[in-house]
């Protein structure tokens, strides 16, 4: 194979990599979000329930789904945010009592930060700081994840998510991710697959906080 040939493969492989990145739909909660301005994010501090009470998900072609399966109703919302591992969620899942109460509190310190803090009753047991911006009325966490393995496109693939969050009409949170698993044999493209999921929290208690500062 000539040097042209093989340089006219790696910018193919590298524009895919680069344009083969998950993207965000609104098409499943459209008619329940509420389009929040930039001088209304704040809106979005207050204390939501850890486990999700609906889902918005569909598949390819397939059929929505509402329904939360058996196997997520413990999917909290802490650690959907943040991205940790299974491992993680595991680990907390095998520490959480069940005569305790769980939340998840949000605090928008300013229109590019937002504090979350995991709540044991009114304990603060674990907390973390995004980085973020408001788009397209939702709040975009800078926490995208992009692993490759072997050469992408050719004997490889990669795999990105990230997330953004919101509010429904009624003041409940929703966190929805974006993920692509992009890989194929000798450009033969066709072993990915991507897909979009929204989890919607319930709201519990308004934060009192101050208007968010730029």
């Amino acid at each position: 194979m000539t040097n042209r040939k093989i340089n006219i493969i790696i910018l193919t492989v590298i524009s895919i990599t680069f344009f083969s990145c998950a993207s965000f739909t609104k098409k499943r909660f459209r008619k329940e979000i509420l389009n929040l301005k930039k001088v209304e994010i704040n809106k979005l501090t207050g204390k939501y329930s850890l486990n999700p009470i609906r889902r918005y998900y569909s598949l390819g072609k397939e059929e929505p789904n509402d329904k939360i399966p058996d196997s997520l109703k413990r999917n909290n919302g802490y650690y959907f945010l943040t991205n940790e591992s299974y491992e993680k969620k595991i680990e907390f899942d095998s520490l959480r009592k069940n005569e305790n109460n769980y939340f998840l509190s949000l605090i928008l310190e300013n229109t590019n930060k937002l504090k979350m803090e995991l709540l044991e009753n009114s304990k603060v047991i674990k907390d973390t700081v995004f980085e973020g911006k408001h788009k397209n009325g939702m709040f975009y966490i800078e926490n995208k994840y992009l692993d490759c393995n072997g050469v992408p496109f050719l004997f490889g693939g990669c795999r990105n998510n990230k997330r953004r969050i919101g509010l429904t009409k009624n003041g409940n949170l929703l966190i929805n991710e974006a993920l692509s698993n992009e890989g194929a044999i000798l450009l033969i493209i066709g072993a990915g697959y991507s897909y979009n999921i929204t989890y919607e929290y319930e709201r519990k208690q308004k934060t009192t906080h101050n208007t968010v500062q730029n």
